[in-house]
């Protein structure tokens, strides 16, 4: 990795690492980053700010690495959005569903009594 050093904190698992600048004099800034469901980060993209690197060659690619990464994230968000609404209309139809089910028991029990009623009648 150039330019970069790979650090593990010692309090979390090793399969989490974070990346940062090997020259921490230069100025970074933070691009884009994801959350989870329970808002912790689980992705964060720095790279230099512009004017250090406004002549570079790899600006343009620099750019279009961040609108991928801008689209990805807001694809991510549509998607969680779309899992969560999912999940709540699960949700509701799980506690209808439940709701009809103690209805056709119900309607099942006082069918037998009905019938018993009949034949003792």
């Amino acid at each position: 990795m150039n330019g970069f050093v790979k650090v593990t904190p010692p309090s979390s698992p090793s399969s989490r690492q974070q990346v940062l600048p090997a020259n921490p004099e230069e100025s970074w800034q933070v691009y884009s980053s994801a959350q989870d469901s329970e808002g912790r980060c689980v992705c964060t993209v720095v790279a230099p700010q512009q004017s250090m690197c406004s002549r570079d060659a790899r600006t343009k690619q620099l750019r279009q690495l961040l609108e991928k990464v801008q689209n990805m994230t807001q694809s991510i968000q549509v998607l969680d959005q779309r899992t969560q609404r999912d999940l709540q209309y699960v949700e509701k139809m799980e506690v209808q569903l439940r709701g009809l089910e103690t209805k056709f028991r119900q309607v099942e029990e006082n069918h037998k009594q009905n019938i018993a009623k009949q034949y003792k009648g």
